[in-house]
């Protein structure tokens, strides 16, 4: 790992946590009729710093380094510690897919990321789900189905949205190197 790649991953690790921490609350209060934005923060930035250490560094690891250490630096703000725990180890799996999806193709497009976001987001998703059926049981899951399809979608979209910014940072950061090398 060259410093550059561990000055990155510590820079974006430590924007990602501070974002959560003092961003996420105030922005999760916030809704529109049934749109709660709670999350949107670790989803839209996190999935933005992703996108640009993947341009920015090469080889697997890194990614999934810089979620892990996100994820630990947030979870200690949660209410409900072990909630906390489940959502944090969401967090880390969706940053080791997309770091393993990422590493699949070296020509990386809008679409692809919007694909890698999508599998990963949808990733980030699974420890939080699998402890609710764990908790409910599965025909109590069943039952509050509904309200947890429409809470994985929105952390999705949102995971795409912050790829899609991440996306618009990289081509800026492509223009600045071009103009000044």
């Amino acid at each position: 790992m060259k410093t550059k790649d561990i000055v990155l991953i510590a820079s974006f690790s430590a924007m990602w946590t501070v974002l959560q921490i003092y961003l996420g609350p105030i922005v999760g209060r916030f809704s529109i009729g049934p749109l709660s934005f709670h999350g949107t923060v670790n989803r839209v930035v996190g999935w933005l710093l992703m996108t640009v250490l993947a341009e920015q560094t090469t080889g697997f690891g890194k990614i999934t380094l810089m979620a892990v250490i996100a994820a630990l630096g947030t979870r200690p703000i949660r209410g409900n510690i072990l909630e906390g725990i489940i959502v944090g180890v969401g967090y880390a799996f969706g940053g080791l897919i997309f770091d393993v999806l990422i590493n699949l193709k070296s020509q990386r497009g809008r679409g692809f990321y919007t694909l890698v976001s999508i599998v990963s987001g949808l990733s980030a998703s699974i420890p939080y789900i699998a402890s609710k059926i764990y908790f409910l049981g599965f025909s109590g899951f069943m039952m509050a189905s509904p309200a947890y399809i429409f809470s994985i979608a929105k952390g999705v979209f949102f995971s795409i949205l912050g790829s899609s910014l991440g996306s618009g940072v990289n081509a800026s950061l492509r223009y600045l190197k071009k103009a000044y090398s």
